[in-house]
């Protein structure tokens, strides 16, 4: 039992020291603005970002992505969902921003996740940490170092792999939803407009018909009296 927790606490400080940059937001941009965020970056490596717009009007947002220097590397006009990596060659600042403008009344919510691939400095500490750790792994189970890393690296990509796929499954379950109220409230407030109409045109019609033999009760009595 001692020599499972100890193999399991060095798992878990190994697994610290893999796991890649990567940052998920749920957000609200209101209508007429635009939200922008931001990614340093140190030297050139890969991103990856993926949004999805869960909520609010026809469900889309205009997207782009500025590099430090001003140039525009992506831009989405009006999309519900998309995903796009990019090569980031210049240390700097990246903007990302989703543009809500064109909307006057319907605020957005939008889930973006963005994955960097920068692991240089995380894979010189994991060396040495598993050059620390070696002999003490050898002792524990009947493995090789290099075997166990494996092993330990497989886990983890598809750990990574179903947190994606959970992240996406709820996404698009707030998304349906979201669309699936929308609707609701949108069909009781037409039937309700639908009922007040055919309520009024009722009265007016019982109405009508009233006063035509109103009319009439009163020329038979102006002619009674007369005679």
């Amino acid at each position: 039992m001692a020599k499972f927790i100890s193999v399991l606490c060095l798992f878990y400080t190994i697994v610290a020291f893999v796991v890649s940059f990567e940052t998920d937001l749920t957000v609200e941009i209101n209508a007429g603005t635009q939200d922008c965020f931001y990614q340093h970056v140190k030297k050139p490596v890969g991103i990856e970002i993926e949004y999805q717009v869960i909520d609010g009007g026809d469900l889309d947002i205009s997207f782009y992505i500025q590099a430090p220097s001003g140039q525009v590397l992506i831009s989405d006009v009006q999309k519900s969902d998309a995903v796009h990596k990019v090569d980031a060659a210049a240390a700097g600042d990246y903007k990302f921003c989703f543009d809500n403008t064109f909307s006057h009344f319907n605020a957005k919510v939008v889930y973006f996740e963005i994955v960097s691939d920068d692991e240089d400095d995380e894979d010189d500490d994991d060396d040495k940490d598993w050059n620390f750790a070696k002999e003490e792994l050898s002792g524990l189970i009947d493995m090789t170092i290099q075997d166990f890393k494996t092993k330990i690296e497989t886990m983890k990509d598809n750990l990574d792999k179903s947190a994606q796929i959970q992240h996406v499954l709820k996404n698009y379950e707030a998304r349906d939803r979201n669309t699936a109220e929308a609707n609701f409230q949108r069909v009781n407030w037409f039937s309700g407009i639908q009922v007040f109409i055919m309520v009024s045109v009722g009265l007016t019609q019982v109405l009508l018909i009233r006063g035509l033999f109103d009319d009439k009760s009163r020329v038979h009595g102006i002619m009674k009296a007369r005679t």
